[in-house]
């Protein structure tokens, strides 16, 4: 069996690049990945070793590789989305709420009010006055996100889908057609041997965030909930990652009192961001709405033994409670405040958390059980990529001996108009006037 692998590439633009390149060793030892492409060309990362030419080696029809698709709530998968409409195959989804995505799509073909078809056709009638106040109301983008993740159009034509948590789980079973395979497995991560130890008595203690910067990541809330302790310089706060909104964060940071102990690193190479890691007490990770993802930040900070803020909502609140702190939505800023004064005076259970997270990471996101498993649902759904291939060639045969009486072409012309119409791969249904 062989695979394609699509994928955005650039770990500055996510980390689903990162986590691409964790993978392929383990994974290439089981399969054959005979392409690493993000969908945009440019040249394949150096961490993918071709598979090596075999002299005489010929394809044998029907085993064309599968492509395994890589999905996010991010530009850099629109490219990605573009091919998998044209070519069936596995679609690993790793954000269930793609609105963002679908916006982007809409820019892209010159059709502004293409997302809001594609969510009315998801969900009909009923979200039809939510999503027109959305656009201009924050509170209602927020429902709208939270209520109704967008995702049908980007897996309509998978072959199957790989989710990374239960929430995502259910929400496909309930709405994708009943023959999808569909499979949840637990985002993997190489964890680290040992974490550093920390001094959980040292002042201030240092907080680290790491990603990108929008309104669900919680950090105006963190703010406030920080500026309220009778001593805020106690803490100290890294940002890191892709941030475009520095200034109206130093902005925000000041109106609550806590600007001169933020400081903003923005995206740094590897071996910068882990030592920063290993160096800080905490980290936060609060997420509202989710976008039905599991966190590859998350992993990252259980590798060091993080005690970490998360919001308990979606694959969050599915973790087990003693390996993260987790945070109320509805009591959000009550919550984060409450911890922070807490972890002052009684920092010391909080590296326990930390070390709980390590061991659960370490228990349940393992690369080789991952890519096990992913390599054995390529492998049923190439199998059954070729099942329907033989089935269609001998019903193609019969049909083309049943109508050589032009008459009979009547009985079969609904269902090859429907079928056309089913699995035309380039198209993309829409009602038209639907708002």
């Amino acid at each position: 069996m062989k695979l394609r692998w699509i994928s955005p590439l650039d770990p500055r633009e996510t980390e689903i690049a990162r986590y691409s390149a964790g993978l392929m060793p383990t994974l290439q030892g089981l399969v054959e990945v005979e392409s690493v492409e993000d969908a945009r060309g440019g040249d394949a990362p150096d961490w993918w070793a071709p598979p090596a030419a075999t002299a005489g080696e010929s394809e044998a029809v029907g085993e064309a590789p599968l492509p395994v698709y890589h999905i996010g709530n991010n530009p850099c998968h629109l490219p990605v989305h573009e091919l998998a409409c044209r070519e069936p195959g596995l679609v690993v989804l790793h954000d269930l709420s793609l609105v963002d995505l679908a916006r982007y799509l809409s820019h892209d073909a010159g059709r502004p009010e293409l997302w809001k078809q594609l969510m009315l056709q998801q969900y009909g009638d009923e979200v039809r006055g939510l999503v027109n106040r959305s656009e201009k109301s924050s509170a209602d983008y927020i429902e709208m996100i939270a209520r109704f993740p967008l995702f049908l159009p980007f897996v309509q034509n998978a072959l199957g889908v790989v989710v990374h948590s239960r929430y995502a789980f259910d929400a496909l079973r309930d709405q994708l057609a009943p023959a999808t395979p569909l499979l949840q497995l637990s985002l993997p991560f190489l964890a680290r041997e040992e974490p550093a130890e920390r001094n959980y008595q040292a002042r201030p203690l240092r907080f680290v965030f790491c990603g990108h910067v929008g309104a669900n990541r919680r950090l105006l809330e963190f703010f406030e909930a920080w500026g309220r302790l009778e001593n805020p310089g106690a803490i100290a706060l890294e940002l890191f990652g892709n941030i475009h909104n520095r200034s109206e964060l130093q902005q925000y940071a000041a109106h609550f009192g806590v600007a001169d102990f933020l400081h903003i690193s923005g995206y740094v190479e590897e071996a910068q961001l882990e030592k920063a890691l290993q160096s800080a007490h905490f980290a936060i990770n609060l997420r509202w709405p989710t976008m039905g993802e599991a966190s590859a930040s998350q992993l990252r900070y259980w590798s060091a033994a993080l005690p970490t803020l998360v919001t308990d909502v979606g694959w969050y609140g599915e973790v087990p409670d003693d390996t993260v702190c987790k945070i109320s939505r509805q009591h959000e800023i009550d919550d984060i405040a409450a911890l922070l004064q807490d972890a002052l005076l009684a920092p010391d259970k909080y590296s326990h958390i930390g070390q709980r997270g390590l061991e659960h990471l370490r228990a349940s996101h393992r690369a080789q059980d991952y890519a096990r498993a992913l390599a054995s649902f390529a492998g049923e759904l190439v199998e059954r990529r070729l099942a329907f291939r033989a089935i269609d060639q001998q019903l193609v045969s019969t049909i083309a001996s049943l109508c050589e009486d032009e008459s009979n072409t009547v009985l079969f012309r609904g269902a090859i108009e429907t079928s056309v119409a089913t699995f035309e791969p380039d198209t993309i249904k829409l009602e038209e006037d639907v708002l």
